[in-house]
């Protein structure tokens, strides 16, 4: 008698143990996109979408609000016509099984409307380079400055620019004072353009092959002017910049790049894992952080894209994406908050599809920023696809393929919003290591 109480109440106690466990219903149903590829934006007006929905229970209807998905002849799949609109379609597939519970889930579908526009067989520019930097002047001229013919070659002194209504790029009156490749130019809330860092070299064999003078370039005479800068000296190139503008006072944010990861007791050539800010005050460049700032990621040939519309200088959130220079290669993704609570808020977020350095990115929406082209691990895999960032979803989208067959697969390359909100595609390398002059417009709607 005594064992028989002793096994109910080790019963009792493996019952009550199994309660800790959550329940779930194995009649629930599975959903799973069959077609099309809805990680590929469209600019079809409605999808034929199918879908795999799958149970122990039979599954008696599927739908996507009113409308109602039909069963196909093959096991599981079921089909229907989806009307969509432009821009991002969160379309919630339900599904009922016979004696169970509904079962819901959201797929995603981006629709954008595009153009494209070859200015390459008109010569608008009579050069060929990659590493460049391309800047929109307040005026709505584009300004190319510096870039190499090869990419591990000596970078240029040379300015040029397209006036707005011209169809050629003509020189500036001045060079810059450095020459310089793989460097960024920013425009400043004053209308001028700061260049920092780049190499004299596109592959640098030491840092003494950095170019650490910082220049400002003037619209008005088009002239170079030599600012100092009070610190460390600047010395990395393949690196990002942002300008902020906060209570009427400049800052500039570098992260990034490949450059001198030390300064003292030595210099090092390595690839940078910092952030560091500066405060632009009187034509001189103050450190505001080490060196060797805050640790961020090891990152170089990455882009750092406002996710905030409006003016780019008040913008908050940043889209930081790239390849890792970690103890391997791997794509990465960072979104950066300057107006968290608790200080400069750093969060891990989605990296692209197909992970890919030295590439061009802006930002087109608020929270919608595209990327183009770029290269892989290797020099050879070079891109002539994109993806796009939806922040709402918080995922990437291909461009659509009838569009990225017509562009040009390059990396070093140039990305621009022009003043009609088209995307100047300009230069770079191709997957022969020849620099290009290509000049492609895209224009891209999600409206």
């Amino acid at each position: 008698m005594r064992r028989c109480l002793l096994l109910t109440l080790l019963s009792v106690v493996l019952l009550l143990a199994g309660c800790d466990r959550g329940f779930s219903d194995v009649g629930k149903a599975e959903i799973e996109v069959v077609s099309p590829d809805v990680r590929e934006a469209t600019a079809e007006s409605e999808i034929t979408l199918e879908v795999n929905v799958t149970s122990v229970r039979e599954v008696t209807k599927v739908s996507i609000g009113q409308i109602e998905l039909v069963k196909t002849g093959a096991l599981d799949t079921w089909r229907a016509v989806v009307p969509i609109v432009p821009g991002l379609n969160r379309l919630v597939v339900e599904s009922i099984v016979d004696d169970g519970p509904i079962s819901s889930d959201t797929v995603d579908v981006l629709r954008i409307n595009w153009s494209f526009e070859s200015k390459t067989t008109q010569r608008p520019i009579r050069f060929t380079t990659g590493g460049h930097s391309a800047t929109l002047l307040d005026d709505g001229a584009l300004l190319l400055i510096g870039g190499a013919t090869q990419p591990g070659s000596g970078g240029t002194f040379d300015g040029w620019i397209l006036e707005p209504g011209a169809v050629q790029f003509s020189p500036v009156r001045s060079q810059t004072i450095a020459p310089r490749v793989g460097h960024t130019a920013s425009l400043l809330p004053d209308g001028r353009v700061l260049l920092v860092g780049g190499g004299t070299l596109g592959d640098v064999g030491s840092v003494q092959d950095l170019v650490d003078i910082v220049e400002v370039y003037d619209p008005v005479d088009q002239s170079f002017t030599q600012i100092p800068v009070v610190g460390e000296p600047i010395r990395r190139m393949y690196h990002s910049t942002i300008v902020r503008n906060l209570e009427g006072q400049t800052f500039l944010v570098l992260l990034g790049g490949r450059g001198d990861t030390q300064y003292v007791p030595q210099s090092v050539l390595d690839i940078r894992e910092d952030m560091r800010t500066f405060q632009l005050a009187q034509d001189t460049l103050y450190a505001l952080s080490p060196a060797v700032g805050p640790f961020i990621e090891p990152l170089a040939g990455h882009t750092m894209t406002p996710l905030d519309g409006g003016n780019p200088f008040f913008a908050n959130r940043f889209l930081i994406e790239g390849i890792k220079f970690d103890s391997e290669l791997s794509g990465t993704a960072l979104t950066m908050d300057f107006a968290s609570p608790v200080g400069i808020d750093v969060q891990e977020s989605i990296a692209m599809m197909t992970p890919r350095l030295r590439h061009a990115s802006v930002l087109v929406d608020d929270g919608i920023v595209v990327h183009f082209g770029g290269r892989g691990e290797n020099i050879s895999d070079v891109y002539n696809d994109g993806e796009i960032w939806i922040d709402q979803a918080r995922k990437h989208f291909r461009l659509p393929t009838d569009l990225t067959d017509r562009m040009t697969a390059a990396f070093g390359h140039s990305a621009t919003i022009m003043a009609d909100r088209s995307i100047a595609l300009i230069g770079g390398f191709d997957e022969e290591g020849t620099s290009l002059s290509t000049v492609e417009f895209v224009s891209l709607s999600f409206y």
